[in-house]
């Protein structure tokens, strides 16, 4: 009798810390990738790797040292609004020749249609030479941010999700 109430008990333990290793093991690997794709110098994608390690573990100190270091590089990141942009898929975009500012009216319209006018992205051009930028594009079914990546890749800007609103810049500046 006593052996089977143990081996309940050791059962009900074992439940219950399984989980908790298997997560802490996750999230030991997206740290891994996050640290690897920093050395490999893709900051943009370790700091979404980065990003969820550094909400399950506030005080992991390379993490945050790394996070840091990215933001100094890239800038702030909204990861927020950059994921609500990510859930907003554009079924058709399609333009030629279209200057930048342009090309990113046709992007608000599209995702207010997407979204049943929930989701107008606020995007602005901070550098006013970016705007007669030539664009063509055409994509079938993606999410708005891989929209404004393309963007940004055609036009040599640097994208960077803030509080507010998604900044299309100058490299440089």
């Amino acid at each position: 009798m006593k052996t089977k109430i143990l081996s309940v008990i050791i059962g009900s333990v074992l439940c219950l810390i399984v989980p908790a290793l298997r997560a802490s093991d996750d999230l030991y690997l997206m740290y891994e990738e996050g640290k690897a794709l920093f050395n490999a110098g893709q900051f943009a994608e370790a700091r979404e790797k980065l990003a969820v390690v550094a909400s399950k573990n506030p005080s992991h100190v390379p993490t945050r040292a790394m996070l840091s270091q990215i933001e100094q590089k890239l800038g702030v990141d909204n990861t927020m609004l950059r994921r609500s942009y990510q859930a907003v898929i554009i079924e058709k975009i399609e333009f030629a020749d279209a200057q930048l500012e342009e090309a990113i009216q046709a992007v608000r319209i599209l995702s207010k249609k997407a979204t049943n006018e929930k989701i107008i992205p606020n995007i602005i051009i901070k550098d006013p030479a970016l705007n007669s930028k030539i664009v063509s594009l055409s994509l079938n079914n993606v999410p708005l941010t891989e929209v404004l990546n393309y963007l940004a890749k055609l036009t040599g800007a640097r994208l960077s999700y803030e509080k507010n609103a998604v900044m299309f810049s100058n490299p440089a500046g």
